[in-house]
């Protein structure tokens, strides 16, 4: 079964990928995340997964907001941007830019990009999460850092750091099913059922560290309730 399902995404990938990636090259940057989306949506589709989203309707509107999602395989950020519409940019490691279609897609896109190992990059990295938060933008960020093998790891402060400081709220979304399809430690690709649920809406109102804190601590807290597996 794996077999015959990692060929089935391999040919959809061989079928998908060249035309997506002349798109890509040719359209204009404002397009790119768009478009990402769509070819996502198409992915899916043609590798015959169909994902369960709930709570699409807890998005608040009218502000930017702070997505964190748990990270358990490397096809996490397909199927979230499969699952969740709207205009959002991600926190990309600096090693991802610098794929070719990859970093073509990072950069067009507008996504942020950060170094974890620079104290330089990092403080750069805060500064332009701010800004595009400030702009009506919305982040989407893994807080656990990295790609888990198994559980929820702990979360780091920076992502709900940043919701403190613009005063923006933090949405967790729980993915469920994409560690069972691609494991950290696997090549080949496992057919399971995926869902993606997106949770209550946090806020906190007490000082700025506590409210970091109190809102990592309640955003892992309602993952670790929405999987599973966790």
């Amino acid at each position: 079964m794996s077999v015959l399902f990692s060929a089935r995404v391999g040919a959809a990938l061989a079928l998908t990928v060249p035309p997506f990636w002349v798109l890509v090259a040719i359209v204009p940057a404002q397009w790119t995340h768009r478009l990402t989306q769509h070819w996502a949506r198409v992915i899916v589709t043609l590798c015959g997964c169909r994902p369960i989203v709930t709570g699409l309707r807890s998005f608040p509107s009218g502000t930017g907001i702070v997505m964190v999602a748990n990270h358990s395989s490397f096809i996490d950020s397909v199927v979230l941007l499969a699952a969740i519409p709207g205009d959002y940019r991600f926190v990309a490691n600096h090693m991802a830019a610098r794929r070719p279609l990859l970093g073509t897609i990072i950069r067009k896109s507008g996504h942020l990009v950060v170094e974890r190992g620079s104290v330089r990059s990092r403080a750069a990295c805060a500064r332009a999460m701010v800004k595009t938060l400030q702009s009506g933008t919305s982040l989407l960020l893994f807080p656990e850092g990295t790609r888990g093998r198994r559980g929820l790891l702990p979360f780091h402060l920076g992502a709900f750091r940043t919701a403190a400081k613009t005063s923006c709220p933090v949405v967790p979304v729980a993915i469920d099913g994409t560690r069972r399809m691609l494991p950290r430690d696997r090549r080949l690709l496992e057919p399971a059922p995926l869902a993606i649920h997106v949770l209550g809406t946090i806020t906190a109102d007490t000082s700025a560290v506590r409210r970091a804190a109190a809102l990592r601590d309640h955003a892992r807290a309602a993952i670790v309730t929405a999987l599973p597996e966790s």
